[in-house]
């Protein structure tokens, strides 16, 4: 009977082109070239405000009747939820409601006067 072929830590072998983690003693590489611009020559921003001035406008007005109506929508829907928020939270919308209830009877208090409130 054979014995079991021991456990390997998967190290690469003799042959191999690149050494182990943090092994330099690799053969130099060939054939890849690596090319920079030297950042003097740099202009990251070049042509950014240009581009925006004569691009920026086509582009908000392309993308304008995909944002624009569910904006409108939501803005609408916020301006009346917080109308009614105010509302019943106010005398009037308590007395109202409690009217609506059954809880008191309309006239039998004083039914409050209240400003409108300013927007």
């Amino acid at each position: 009977m054979r014995p079991s072929a021991p456990a390997q830590s998967h190290m690469p072998g003799p042959k191999t082109y690149g050494g182990w983690w943090g092994d330099i003693g690799s053969l130099p590489q060939k054939g890849i070239k690596t090319y920079g611009v030297s950042p003097y020559r740099q202009r990251a921003m070049a042509g950014a405000l240009n581009g925006y001035i004569f691009n920026g406008f086509s582009r908000v007005m392309g993308h304008l009747p995909y944002v624009a109506p569910p904006a409108l929508f939501f803005y609408g829907v916020y301006y009346w939820s917080k109308s009614k928020y105010e509302y019943f939270n106010s005398k009037q919308g308590h007395y109202d409601r409690l009217i609506e209830e059954g809880h008191i009877k309309p006239g039998q208090y004083e039914r409050p006067t209240v400003t409108p409130i300013g927007h």
